[in-house]
C-alpha cells in the first residue's frame, strides 16, 4: 500500500524553518535546493542528496559544474524546457551525466517562457492566466504524458550512481509541479509542498518587480503591472489549482499518479525505499 498523503491539520513553524535551509547557492544557477529533509505523513523523510530541482543551467560557471558532479554527485538532469528555449538558451553540458528533454508543454503554451526573446509588452500580451496554466498541465492529454514521463525517469533512477537534477526555465512551474508529483508519490503533505513551491519568491520577487515596472513605464495600469509581477512569483492559488484538477477527475492521489500520469503502483513503492530513510 502506498503510504498516505493526506494533508494534517495542523501546521508547524519549523517545517518551514527547515524548507529554507534546502536551498543551494550556486554562481549561476538559480533556484536550486533539495528536497531531501522534508518529512512525509508516516514519518519518513527524503534522504539528502537524491532529488534537487532548480532553474536552467546555461549560466553555470565552472565552479558551479564542479559543485553540480562533486558535491552533488548529478547522475542525471531533466529539462523540462521546449526545443525554442533549450536553443535559446542551451545547457551546460556535465561530463559522465545523463542528460534527457522531456518538454512538459508545447510552444503554443510557453508565454513567460520566451521572455529572453520578447519586448516586455509582447510578453504580457502571450502570456498565459497562470492558474489556467497550471490546471492545464495536470488535465491535458499531452502535458500528464510528458509530466507522468518525466516522474518515471526522476523514480526509475538508480541513486546508488548520484543525485536527479530537473528544471525548467525560472524553476518555478513546470519544475514545480514536477516536484510536486515527487512528492505527493513520497507522502509528502500538500501543506510541505506548497511551502516547498513559494521558496521560489526568495529568488524572483527582485525580477517580477522589475518587469512589473518596465510595464507601467510602457503605459499599463496597476492591475495589469500586478498581473506581470504575479506570472513571475509562486503563488499558492496557482499550486490549489492544479490540486483542485486533480481532486475534481480523480477520487486519489494514487489514481492520479497510476491511471492520470501512467506511474505503476510498484515503481512508486520502489522509489519510495530508494530515498525514503
Amino acid at each position: 500500500m502506498l503510504f498516505q498523503t493526506n494533508e494534517p491539520a495542523e501546521r508547524k513553524d519549523v517545517v518551514a524553518d527547515a524548507v529554507k535551509k534546502r536551498s543551494i547557492a550556486f554562481e549561476g544557477i538559480s533556484n536550486a535546493r533539495d528536497l531531501g529533509g522534508l518529512q512525509t505523513v508516516s514519518g519518513h523523510m527524503i534522504s539528502p542528496g537524491c532529488l534537487i530541482r532548480s532553474a536552467n543551467l546555461a549560466d553555470a560557471t565552472q565552479s558551479d559544474k564542479r559543485k553540480l558532479r562533486e558535491y552533488w554527485h548529478i547522475a542525471k538532469i531533466i529539462d523540462l524546457r521546449t526545443e525554442i528555449e533549450r536553443r535559446e538558451r542551451p545547457d551546460v553540458s556535465l561530463p559522465h551525466t545523463d542528460y534527457l528533454t522531456i518538454p512538459i508543454f508545447t510552444e503554443s503554451m510557453a508565454g513567460i517562457s520566451h521572455e529572453k526573446s520578447l519586448t516586455v509588452e509582447q510578453l504580457f500580451a502571450v502570456a498565459p492566466r497562470m492558474e489556467q496554466l497550471y490546471r492545464q498541465i495536470v488535465t491535458d492529454e499531452l502535458c500528464r504524458k510528458n509530466l507522468g514521463r518525466a516522474a518515471r525517469c526522476v523514480m526509475e533512477h538508480d541513486f546508488s550512481k548520484g543525485s536527479v537534477l530537473w528544471h525548467c526555465t525560472e524553476g518555478k512551474d513546470r519544475c514545480g509541479l514536477l516536484s510536486a508529483v515527487l512528492l505527493l508519490a513520497l507522502g509528502v503533505d500538500r501543506g510541505t509542498i506548497t511551502e516547498d513551491y513559494m521558496l521560489t519568491n526568495h529568488v524572483n520577487e527582485a525580477k517580477a518587480e522589475r518587469y512589473a515596472q518596465m510595464l507601467r513605464a510602457s503605459g499599463k495600469t496597476e492591475a495589469e503591472a500586478a498581473r506581470m509581477r504575479d506570472m513571475f512569483l509562486a503563488k499558492e492559488e496557482y499550486l490549489n489549482e492544479a490540486f483542485l484538477a486533480i481532486d475534481e477527475q480523480y477520487k486519489s492521489i494514487d489514481a492520479f499518479l497510476c491511471d492520470g500520469l501512467d506511474i505503476p503502483s510498484e515503481l512508486i513503492l520502489r522509489f519510495q525505499e530508494s530515498v525514503l530513510c
